[in-house]
């Protein structure tokens, strides 16, 4: 099936691609104004696969599910990360097989990530990462090991160069790639939460923001890794989340209010939470490429709905974070001074847990277990922990004696949606990874055995002239039924060309273009 195309509201006559070259040639560089917005329209709208004997690439010998597609930063290359633990690199240009490395992991390969443009780095449900270099890639360069769990994505901080990983182990590592051997002293652990999904940097490195099996996502503003691991030891996200779910105040939770305040420099959390559906597991996550906005995909408890979304990433004015602050009504402390009155221990609230590895052994034969699968998700958390209520004596009540504001007080999320759209349901327990174009005016979503090309607007705008009152849909610009054998659970736009591909669980990869 053909394209399904939005009808061009651009007058072109002025703004058409064979005039812009026309006067490049002659001089002119300086654009007229709302060539970019006429140009882009006309481009994205007539995207669709490429014609020629190179349409696309199929192979039946055990590669599974695409499950990553990665450009080198010039845009010549295009890495492709198997579930059936293969990695394959392909001219970008004619669309060829360059090589194909058969056991680059031990188990499905889940990410790809260029590090610069000679070195790109691979994880994989294996727990390793490992490092390759595109001149000779007969072997990797570095084989990474430090996550317990599955390994699901890889980040590269320009400011601190170092590479940032995250797994299902509920952890993120920074690695000190300078350091000249293999062993685990190269990393830290800078952060660690149960229940996290997937983590990202903006480009410029100021802020990273996690996904979780939870429903909420966490910004952390002013990033700074190197303090990162000591500014949040003891930070839990998910009891913070539920006293803002139960509205009840909890010491342990309250006492980390001033990770939130808006005067803090330097790793200031704040939590998204404003989904249009139930959301459960966010389970893909990209960052807009002028660090304005994260779009995510997620699916409900019950697995029976899809959705992709925009949140807002950006600062906001510090009297809205102050603002967002609330009082708790406590019934006069009681709680507090029950032991102190009656010298009796009051009931506090605990929470128990399973850890993963006797979950894993338990529960689960991982080898008969198809690797794209998020069933991991429901995995319990881990550990044993206490509120902090009890104890008329304990260092919670020394920090309330000192803050007294704080003890009552917890923060309301900001509303920070400002897009979404409901999408297929189909592929269930599969993560379908969704991008946006090099220019931030177009995303892609897989949506069955194709995939659409979904805007903000119908003119293909940027976000920036087109941000929203309120929450609204995204509108198709193209949408691309059945050009694949199996279900799409990854794409990928070229960082520099008018270029996208997608890739399927039936170990088909496919090339897009605009053809006009």
């Amino acid at each position: 099936m053909g394209p399904v195309r939005v009808q061009a509201t651009y007058s072109t006559n002025t703004a058409s691609l064979f005039n812009l070259i026309e006067k490049r040639a002659s001089g002119f560089v300086k654009d007229p104004l709302g060539i970019r917005d006429a140009v882009a329209f006309k481009l994205y709208s007539n995207f669709y696969q490429y014609d020629g004997n190179n349409v696309g690439y199929y192979s039946k010998s055990g590669l599974g599910g695409i499950f990553n597609l990665e450009f080198s930063l010039d845009g010549r290359l295009l890495v492709a990360a198997c579930e059936g633990k293969q990695i394959m690199l392909f001219d970008a240009a004619n669309q060829k097989l360059l090589y194909k490395i058969s056991d680059a992991h031990q188990n499905c390969v889940n990410c790809v990530k260029f590090l610069d443009d000679k070195q790109f780095a691979t994880c994989s449900d294996d727990t390793s990462i490992k490092l390759w270099d595109i001149r000779n890639l007969k072997k990797c360069t570095k084989t990474l090991h430090g996550h317990s769990n599955w390994v699901k994505n890889i980040e590269w901080s320009q400011k601190e160069q170092m590479m940032v990983t995250s797994a299902f182990d509920g952890s993120i590592y920074a690695w000190n790639l300078k350091t000249q051997n293999d062993c685990n002293t190269m990393y830290d652990k800078v952060f660690l939460m149960n229940g996290l999904m997937r983590m990202k940097l903006t480009n410029d490195s100021s802020k990273m923001v996690i996904s979780t099996t939870n429903g909420f996502m966490i910004i952390i503003h002013n990033l700074n890794l190197l303090t990162l691991a000591t500014d949040l030891r003891s930070f839990r996200p998910n009891l913070y989340r539920l006293m803002q779910i139960s509205n009840q105040c909890f010491p342990i939770g309250t006492i980390y209010n001033y990770l939130f305040s808006p005067n803090r420099r330097r790793n200031r959390v704040e939590f998204i939470d404003d989904f249009p559906n139930e959301a459960e597991v966010i389970s893909s996550l990209q960052i807009h490429p002028h660090n304005w906005s994260a779009l995510s995909r997620n699916v409900n408890e019950e697995e029976n709905e899809e959705w992709t979304t925009i949140h807002d990433i950006q600062d906001r004015d510090k009297i809205e974070y102050e603002n967002a602050f609330k009082c708790i009504n406590e019934n006069d402390n009681s709680i507090l001074h029950m032991e102190e009155e009656n010298h009796t221990r009051p009931t506090d609230l605990w929470m128990g847990y399973i850890s993963l590895e006797e979950y894993n052994n338990h529960h689960r034969d991982f080898s008969q277990v198809s690797q794209g699968h998020i069933d991991i998700l429901q995995v319990p958390t881990m550990g044993v922990l206490n509120t902090g209520l009890i104890g008329i004596n304990s260092s919670y009540n020394t920090y309330f004696q000192q803050h007294p504001n704080d003890r009552n007080k917890i923060i309301s999320n900001l509303p920070r949606l400002t897009h979404y759209l409901k999408e297929k349901n189909v592929g269930k327990g599969f993560i379908k990874e969704v991008c946006f174009s090099s220019d931030g005016r177009l995303i892609c979503s897989p949506y069955d055995k194709g995939i659409r090309l979904l805007a903000f607007d119908e003119q293909c705008n940027e976000l920036s002239k087109c941000i929203p009152d309120q929450p609204t849909e995204l509108k198709t610009a193209v949408e691309l039924n059945d050009y694949h054998k199996g279900v799409v659970v990854s794409c990928k736009f070229s960082p520099v060309h008018h270029q996208l591909v997608s890739g399927c669980l039936g170990s088909e990869i496919k090339w897009y273009q605009p053809v006009l």
